[in-house]
């Protein structure tokens, strides 16, 4: 039966990952893409974990078992012999066989194949946890897939990963002011920057034209560049940790100090301190004669100016000015042309009323036309707007036309006496 993508029975796994995936296919995403490739590797791994963990014990162990004997091919009566440590020796064999560890040869006997082979070496690097120097394995990798003509992208990305991990804690150290975080600190850095060399080395040798690899490579050597600053601020720390410290002598530690301190009475203590605030010798007062001559002659020579005695007054009252003559003209005109509107009881349109001189009296025209019976509460020129006896009027549902000049079209309109 193939394969329905609709139909979750028939869905391979790599198609069911649509279902946790936020609106992406598996391939669009280029590190999914990337793990793809271990698929081949899946059923080899996830045979060393399958069942309890005694089982994986055994299965491990039997494995190394064939491999340090060194036979091959062994045959069924030598390979229960490896086993002799089981009561079941044959059920270990046909687990590793039905896990592709190992194969069976009909005349021959059993082998460990190439899968078996790649297990064991993945066990080897697991056996150990590398704490003293976690980057040599890394590097190393980049290293030996450079020589076998591979792509060392994914092993970079970790390398650079670590760096940036331990200049984090680098900095965090530095930012702590304890002596035991800083120096710990600095004996991991030291250590790797011991492999500085050799990673500068390594990079060197990455081909042109692995550029993926190649910008990876430039960052992991600026972030050595930046691990050898913080290895010089971290010893400066250091320092200065250490001169806030007392070097003790004679067997006498800190300790010691506070249990004899703590023996005393709370007034001697405060005495103490006290004390120890004053200086231990007062300072002596530095006087130079030529100073002090020429500063006691500048201020005999000072100039003493007279006092003038400051008459107080009244402010003078503001100028009235006239509202009629604060008011532009082409405001006094339109105040005057409503009038003559609301006088004559005559409705005139937009067209006649707004168009005037100058585009600028025509704008003022327009704005200020809105204001009328407006009822602002303002005095002046918008009281007296919202005063008129006149209404607005437009024409629903009308296109602007054409208007005289400077005006280019207006919406019809017209200003009705009341």
């Amino acid at each position: 039966m193939e394969n329905d993508p609709q139909n979750p029975e028939t869905r391979s796994e790599w198609e069911t990952l649509v279902d946790v995936m936020a609106g992406f296919r598996p391939e669009q995403v280029e590190p999914l893409a990337a793990a793809r490739d271990l698929e081949m590797v899946y059923p080899l791994l996830h045979a060393l974990t399958r069942g309890g963990l005694g089982e994986f014990f055994v299965r491990v162990a039997a494995l190394e078992a064939f491999i340090a004997d060194g036979r091959s091919p062994l045959k069924p009566q030598e390979a229960v012999q490896v086993l002799y440590w089981l009561k079941e020796p044959e059920s270990i064999l046909k687990i590793l066989r039905e896990s592709g560890w190992m194969e069976h040869e009909p005349g021959g006997g059993y082998r460990i194949t190439d899968a078996g082979r790649f297990v064991a070496t993945v066990l080897s690097f697991l056996r150990h946890q590398v704490k003293d120097q976690a980057l040599l394995p890394t590097l190393e990798g980049v290293d030996y897939m450079l020589r076998c003509g591979v792509d060392p992208v994914r092993q970079l990305m970790l390398l650079r990963s670590q760096l940036e991990d331990l200049r984090t804690e680098m900095e965090r150290a530095r930012s702590s002011h304890s002596d035991v975080l800083l120096r710990d600190a600095a004996g991991r850095l030291k250590q790797a920057l011991a492999l500085s060399e050799r990673i500068r080395a390594v990079l060197a040798s990455v081909p042109l034209d692995m550029t993926e690899a190649r910008a990876m490579a430039q960052e992991i050597h600026d972030l050595l560049s930046r691990l050898h600053g913080v290895g010089s601020e971290l010893h400066s720390a250091i320092t200065e940790v250490g001169r806030q410290h007392l070097h003790l002598v004679a067997g006498l530690n800190t300790t010691d100090i506070v249990a004899a301190l703590m023996r005393l009475p709370l007034s001697e203590l405060a005495g103490a301190a006290t004390n120890a605030l004053l200086p231990a010798f007062p300072a002596h007062p530095l006087i130079v004669e030529e100073l002090l001559a020429a500063a006691a002659e500048a201020y005999l020579a000072r100039q003493i100016e007279e006092k003038v005695p400051i008459e107080w007054s009244e402010a003078p009252d503001p100028e009235a000015v006239d509202a009629a003559a604060a008011l532009p003209p082409e405001v006094t005109a339109l105040l005057d042309d409503f009038d003559r509107i609301a006088e004559s009881r005559i409705a005139t349109s937009f067209h006649d009323f707004i168009p005037r001189n100058t585009a600028s009296e025509s704008l003022l025209r327009v704005t200020m036309l809105p204001l009328v019976k407006q009822a602002t509460g303002g005095a002046g020129v918008a009281g007296r707007l919202a005063a008129l006896a006149l209404s607005l009027r437009m024409e629903e549902d009308c296109d602007p036309r054409k208007a005289a000049t400077p005006v280019v079209e207006l919406t019809p309109g017209w200003i009705e006496p009341e």
